[in-house]
């Protein structure tokens, strides 16, 4: 066989390949390549979360084995679906693929980041996982094209594609992190754990006047933040005019659901620990300050998810604005209403910041007597204990402080999203 007749040969075979009546062998090498790719961004991303080294040689082949499977994709693109176009950009990614597998051993073994003010370096193997992650994802939604003819199911797939692998790479970590507090924390809870004060600077000792403070700032948090954001988000949506004042109103909440939460604890400091001293009802007032905002967006947001024509059929038999709130508006949006309470007080055990400056202390403060006495809470009593690892046993404690912290606040998210479905009214 002559050489100028070589290339027609070998595309009179791809076009026997790709007859219709052999259409699974498309369906075959689309599927490779999706798995393969999905195979490869898994195996970038676990690399980055282990800090696993996976070596030059075989991210060269993980690459060169996708540009293959490209190639094959881009020329059966143009063979039998006879799009240029597309197979212009699968071609220009296959390109891309095998340079970046060329040009991979050329990567230093750290980029310095000095030249912007960073005390910090990006390591080759961070590099190389980030590669195989972007090109494993765009490998396996480029591949959805050819599957389904770059029809626009084939978009859909692509996008549904990015969106899956988007949520399983955000629960990974999440899973990593969940997983070892709970593996490393379960073994130090016990009924001592449980039910004494802690002693000796957290090695000895238990939790229980911390776990009853911070039940108490979060009974207290309710007790103020509740009403105050319930009655506004009322307000707000049922009562006053669209406005400026409005919109100033909606402005500010945002602003202070936005505010970090030291600066709230310094708010604390300056504003009620002169009248209140560092006491349980300080801690009260600034988390209530903290979770009102999430309060009365969430309250609103359920407000509006009441159809209008509910209350104008209400007004329509003769009931009052307050009567069609309370028995027409109230019962649909409670839910919603509850769920966003729920959630406010789900941050509100969590955090440490506003309660350092105003509330509590690490030893001493037992259970309080009266709401002007300091108390003893989870987030700070784990903050503590960080700060003598080393120095005193005090890792297994601060372990199990951290798995007990965790297991009230994803209980108290658990109990916000069953209260949502169960009581949901769809309209």
């Amino acid at each position: 066989m002559e050489l100028g007749t070589t290339p027609l040969y070998l595309t009179n075979i791809c076009k026997e390949i790709f007859k219709k009546e052999n259409m699974e062998f498309k369906k075959i090498l689309c599927y490779v390549s999706i798995i393969f790719s999905s195979i490869v961004a898994v195996i970038g991303f676990v690399s980055v979360v282990v800090s696993v080294y996976i070596g030059d040689i075989f991210v060269r082949i993980l690459l060169v084995i996708i540009a293959l499977l490209f190639s094959v994709l881009s020329y059966y693109s143009f063979v039998r679906l006879h799009k240029r176009k597309e197979m212009v950009g699968l071609l220009v990614f296959t390109v891309i693929v095998f340079l970046v597998a060329y040009c991979l051993p050329m990567f230093p073994p750290e980029y310095g980041l000095r030249q912007y003010d960073l005390d910090a370096s990006i390591l080759k193997f961070m590099m190389a996982s980030v590669i195989l992650v972007v090109i494993g994802m765009a490998g396996a939604s480029f591949s959805m094209k050819p599957l389904y003819d770059f029809s626009s199911k084939s978009s859909e797939a692509s996008a549904y594609y990015i969106l899956i692998a988007s949520i399983f790479l955000i629960l990974y970590p999440l899973a990593i992190i969940i997983g070892n507090i709970i593996s490393s924390g379960i073994g130090g809870i016990s009924w001592e754990f449980l039910t004494q004060d802690v002693r000796r600077h957290g090695t000895q000792g238990g939790i229980l006047p911390a776990l009853i403070g911070s039940l108490l700032i979060m009974m207290g948090t309710a007790l103020i933040a509740l009403p105050l954001g319930i009655g506004s988000a009322i307000y707000l949506h049922e009562y006053a005019k669209k406005g400026v004042i409005v919109r100033v109103i909606r402005i500010a909440v945002d602003i202070l659901q936005g505010t970090p939460s030291i600066v709230h604890g310094l708010f604390g400091l300056a504003l009620f620990v002169p009248i209140f001293g560092i006491s349980l009802l300080s801690g009260i007032l600034i988390m209530g300050f903290l979770t009102l905002p999430i309060i009365i967006r969430a309250s609103e947001e359920a407000l509006k998810s009441v159809p209008q024509n509910l209350r104008e059929g209400s007004y329509a038999v003769g009931a009052t604005k307050w009567q069609t709130i309370r028995r027409v508006v109230l019962p649909p949006a409670l839910p919603g209403i509850i769920t966003g309470g729920v959630l406010g007080l789900g941050r509100a055990a969590g955090e440490t910041a506003p309660i350092m400056f105003t509330a509590v202390v690490f030893m001493g403060a037992g259970v309080p007597t009266t709401i002007f006495n300091p108390i003893q809470a989870l987030p700070y009593h784990l903050l503590e204990l960080t700060k003598y690892i080393g120095a005193y046993p005090v890792e297994q404690n601060a372990w199990a402080t951290a798995f007990l912290l965790l297991a009230i606040v994803l209980g108290i998210n658990a109990m916000a999203i069953i209260i949502r479905e169960r009581y949901r009214v769809e309209f």
